[in-house]
């Protein structure tokens, strides 16, 4: 075994939530590893859209990273989204402060190479930590034939990696878990470049069909329900895209002359309408791996990047005060709880409400040019 230096701070998982922490933590005089079982660029499979929320947090923890952020070539600006009922009346919404569309595998890419750019992180890549001990006051990583060393452990390597399941004892339900499909399409006719659409289909209710647009005539496209939905209807996910597409005129229509681009491929989204340990003696976990993706439906990156820039606070506050104590790091789970818990929980409930009644979301969808209701019904159930 090849061993490592004592760390202060090993940032588990180099996406949006790691790159993020990293770049948080870059003037806090603390040594930082950031390990990641990939080698970047690599994809990840994603509805890629990029809230204005994860332009935000980038914009006020490394303002150098949000101006690099022109020279990102392949993204769309995303100004509206269109909502289409089952009876195919639809209305659009704008959005206060415009986010984009990136494929993830520029996205993540990128924030990384600002990580590394402007934080003095030690990256190691293509490491695939398998276990985690304490070992009296620090952390014992184990990966491969290196084993590294740490007083303080941030999970940022999504619901199904080691610290979720290792350090809080993450456990899928069904009921909280949203599965999804996605395919690159080029060449679908009636594109919109600044809007997203969702189409609410009667036959896949309560899952929600999606088109992304990604630039240059490229969009993404996906579907997706509850997992506890898809085992009691049994759905097969993988073809459903191309099932859906000839099985609705409208679409099919669009997609008419379309070519995939590659695979559908499927993953899975743990949500944030259950809440779950999200910190402990020496550690934090954020984005995927603290299950934050909306219950609407289904953005994680915004909330991933939002949690990082909090748990960095509190991480902060512990190196300074030396108390590494769930206790005082229990504020950093009601800070979560604060921001997104009363959001999520509303959200949940109104689609669970909305979920097959196919009259009451043509109602509402009708009537949502009404002003008021548009805002509710945007901000509460899409």
């Amino acid at each position: 075994m090849e061993s490592t230096t004592l760390y202060d701070i090993a940032i588990l998982g180099a996406g949006p939530a790691g790159a993020t922490m990293a770049l948080a933590l870059r003037e806090a005089g603390l040594r930082v590893a950031l390990i990641d079982k990939a080698i970047f660029p690599r994809d990840k499979v994603c509805g890629d859209a990029i809230p204005a929320r994860a332009v935000r947090v980038l914009r006020e923890v490394a303002p150098a990273a949000a101006e690099a952020l022109t020279n990102l070539s392949r993204k769309t600006a995303i100004h509206h989204c269109k909502v289409v009922a089952p009876d195919g009346r639809d209305f659009t919404y704008d959005f206060h402060t415009a986010g984009y569309c990136a494929p993830r595998i520029d996205w993540d890419a990128f924030l990384l190479q600002q990580a590394r750019a402007l934080s003095n992180t030690d990256h190691f890549p293509g490491t695939a930590i398998t276990q985690i001990m304490r070992v009296g006051n620090h952390w014992e990583l184990r990966g491969g034939q290196r084993i590294f060393q740490a007083r303080f452990i941030v999970g940022c390597d999504g619901a199904n990696g080691v610290t979720a399941r290792q350090l809080a004892g993450f456990e899928m339900d069904a009921q909280h878990h949203c599965a999804a499909v996605r395919g690159y399409y080029a060449g679908v006719s009636g594109l919109e470049p600044d809007t997203m659409e969702i189409h609410l289909l009667e036959n896949w209710l309560p899952g929600y069909f999606w088109i992304f647009p990604l630039g240059n005539g490229e969009c993404n496209v996906g579907y997706g329900m509850l997992s506890a939905d898809i085992a009691q209807r049994k759905i097969a996910l993988r073809p459903a895209i191309a099932d859906i597409i000839a099985q609705t005129p409208m679409l099919a229509s669009r997609f008419a002359n379309a070519q995939l681009q590659g695979a559908v491929q499927g993953f899975g989204l743990p949500l944030g309408s259950r809440w779950v340990t999200v910190h402990g003696d020496g550690f934090v976990l954020c984005g995927d791996a603290a299950s934050l993706i909306d219950p609407a439906t289904g953005e994680g990156i915004g909330n991933a990047m939002w949690s990082a820039q909090i748990a960095s606070r509190w991480v902060m506050e512990a190196f300074a005060r030396q108390d590494f104590s769930a206790q005082f790091l229990q504020g950093y789970a009601h800070a979560l709880q604060a921001k997104l818990g009363k959001e999520f929980r509303q959200k949940y409930y109104a689609q669970r409400l909305l979920a097959n009644r196919t009259w009451l979301l043509n109602w509402l969808i009708g009537r949502a040019r009404k002003k008021g209701l548009v805002n509710w019904v945007a901000r509460k159930v899409f």
